[in-house]
């Protein structure tokens, strides 16, 4: 007989609460090196293979997660939570038809688990069906009022819904997530009152996408008589530093200037009570730099300079379901009307010679480094076709023609108005009907390419 791992079931226990402390900490190799080992003795224990395949979903291996809950609900099939829990695994997998169908068995099984409510109305929010969503987030907080998440979430689906006023209230929420701490200032947060007269502080809270997208309501506060300082990455400091409303920008780590009060960007819309049909929220608010090095050509018969830019962020599963292949946009190369030039940074950049596309696409990634630069390419383009992406906020709110080409779940950014954004008259958004769908965007995208040439 083979040497057994442990001891007895005392011990067996023990270590799988020891494996679970590990992935609670976030050791998730840790855990799931744990959990294989603790496999070899119990093959058929429903809660190891549940805890094992919640570990591999948070570390991106989502087909093993899948086939490990599957074997948790093999062991235990009339358990709720086992039922929601290979839900969430499907909708990290963008199976999200399969993911509904185990979390409303997860509820029809028991009508009080809410949070069997909360992890279908994300499914029903990614799947477009917002008004399900939203009354599944408010059983879910009808049965844990103490639910914050799901408070959070319940913004942003109003947001999806168009519902602006009362979602960026709601929003506010997302304050009291751990993942959103507050900011380490002594001065007081501002709430709305009275500024004239104040030197505010404007911190990014989430992404450079976030920071190009809310900093126009700076220009509200400048109109009420504040003096406005913006806090940002440093890759949009030159940037920033060309719009006429914000009177000094700092980068993150250089020393702050006095100031009176702060707010982060993204409550902006809630804190200044925004019109968001107001011409001023429409019109173009950033520019490219007087001075740049960034020269782009043109062909005499191009009809359209084009930018490009395919992917995201590698490792990332969010960035990886937005990222296009490559291959894609070589269906617009080869046509004499349209010149092609990559924006494209990162590791991705190398797809242009992988391609042997280096006399077809003109890489101008690869010599830009911060956005004051990518503003200075942008100036000089017909259009832009992104995936949804720092450098297409930044485009659209240059008032540049943007093509935002969208995976079937659609960040709330952008699906406020479906095909359109409020904040961005000079957007459009090609939507995947279903989940990896880009054959249906890129024929969309073709026949608009071939109107826009003719309008040329």
């Amino acid at each position: 007989m083979p040497t057994p791992l442990f001891g007895g079931d005392d011990t067996f226990v023990q270590q799988l609460r020891l494996a679970a402390q590990a992935h609670r900490a976030g050791r998730l190799e840790e855990a799931i090196t744990s959990y294989l080992k603790l496999l070899a003795v119990r093959p058929y224990h429903a809660e190891l293979h549940n805890n094992l395949g919640v570990a591999l979903r948070l570390a991106g291996k989502l087909e093993a997660s899948v086939s490990h809950h599957r074997l948790s609900l093999a062991a235990d099939p009339d358990n709720p939570a086992l039922h929601s829990n290979l839900g969430n695994a499907l909708r990290a997998a963008n199976r999200l038809d399969e993911a509904v169908k185990h979390h409303f068995h997860s509820i029809t099984l028991n009508r009080d688990y809410g949070e069997g409510f909360f992890n279908l109305a994300l499914c029903l929010r990614d799947l477009g069906r917002i008004d399900e969503a939203v009354g599944c987030l408010g059983r879910a907080l009808a049965l844990n009022p103490d639910n914050r998440r799901a408070r959070v979430e319940l913004a942003l689906a109003l947001l999806m819904r168009g519902e602006l006023a009362q979602g960026f209230a709601a929003y506010e929420a997302r304050k009291r997530l751990p993942e959103t701490p507050a900011p380490d200032f002594r001065q007081p947060a501002w709430d709305g009152a009275p500024i004239g007269g104040k030197r505010i502080l404007l911190y990014p809270e989430q992404g450079l996408g976030d920071v190009l997208l809310f900093v126009r309501f700076a220009r509200e506060l400048k109109r009420r008589g504040a003096t406005v300082i913006v806090l940002c990455q440093a890759l949009l400091k030159d940037l920033l530093g060309t719009v006429d409303f914000i009177d000094h920008v700092v980068a993150e780590g250089e020393p702050l200037p006095d100031f009176d009060l702060h707010a982060s960007m993204v409550s902006l819309p809630h804190l200044c009570r925004a019109d968001f049909d107001a011409p001023a929220l429409q019109a173009p608010y950033l520019k490219a730099p007087v001075d740049s090095r960034i020269k782009l050509g043109r062909i005499e018969k191009a009809k359209l300079s084009v930018g490009i830019y395919w992917a995201g962020m590698p490792g990332r599963p969010q960035d990886r379901q937005r990222s296009v292949p490559f291959g894609r946009f070589m269906e617009f190369s080869g046509d004499p009307e349209l010149l092609l030039f990559s924006l494209q940074g990162g590791v991705h950049q190398k797809d242009i010679q992988t391609f042997g596309a280096g006399g077809l696409v003109h890489d101008v990634g690869r010599g830009i480094f911060d956005f004051a630069e990518a503003a200075t390419a942008l100036s000089q383009l017909d259009l832009l076709i992104s995936i949804d992406a720092p450098i297409a906020h930044l485009a659209a709110a240059m008032g540049i023609q943007t093509w935002v080409l969208s995976p079937s779940t659609v960040d709330w950014r952008w699906q406020l108005g479906g095909t359109r954004a409020p904040w961005y008259p000079s957007a459009r958004l090609f939507r995947q009907p279903r989940p990896g769908d880009w054959d249906a965007v890129f024929a969309d995208v073709r026949r608009e390419l071939e109107q826009l040439k003719r309008r040329s």
